[in-house]
């Protein structure tokens, strides 16, 4: 059996540009409707390699987006239980580039700050019951190729390999790829 979890390639809304904390909302809210850009691509070879995997995404665009163009295909499952781990709004009083705030955000959303949104502790019981459904998936298609993100991705690897599954190949880069075995 064989799970592979790919990064989303690299978003039209990535853009790091300086915003305060009411920038930095509207810049996730963009983010997260985002595409994936026309400049980003997999490697070659990527569509023969998932020709015969279980199609599976999150159901944010650049997710969708990057199945579609690595495989050719639309995924066979979408679902909201793949998307990635929050990305925190705290309303703080300066302005800094929005990869910053991603940065200093989850680092607080880690620590345990609350906020109107997903916990940390939330969010990596959802990635607990993505990887049960993984393995589900797994258990019934052999293998099963997961296009998500890069947070999630690397709680899901973590699960995956204390539940037993070996690490063949690990990449957290846009449209990397994290490869595992049982």
């Amino acid at each position: 059996m064989e799970i592979v979890l790919v990064r989303h390639g690299k978003p039209v809304n990535s853009i790091n540009s300086r915003v305060d904390s009411a920038g930095f909302a509207k810049w996730v809210r963009r983010y997260n409707h985002s595409v994936v850009s026309d400049f980003s691509r997999p490697q070659p070879g990527v569509m023969q390699a998932f020709a015969h995997h279980y199609r599976v995404a999150s159901d944010l665009p650049r997710a969708v987006h990057s199945c579609v163009i690595a495989t050719g295909q639309a995924p066979q499952s979408v679902s909201k239980l793949y998307r990635e781990m929050e990305i925190p709004r705290y309303k703080l009083p300066f302005s800094m580039r929005a990869w910053s705030w991603v940065y200093l955000n989850r680092l607080l959303w880690v620590a345990g700050k609350p906020g109107p949104f997903e916990s940390y502790q939330e969010a990596r019981e959802r990635a607990r019951e993505a990887t049960e459904s993984l393995v589900s998936l797994a258990e019934t298609h052999e293998q099963v190729v997961l296009f998500a993100h890069g947070f999630f991705n690397l709680h899901l690897r973590r699960y995956l390999q204390q539940a037993g599954w070996q690490l063949q190949e690990k990449s957290g880069k846009f449209w990397g790829v994290t490869r595992l075995c049982r």
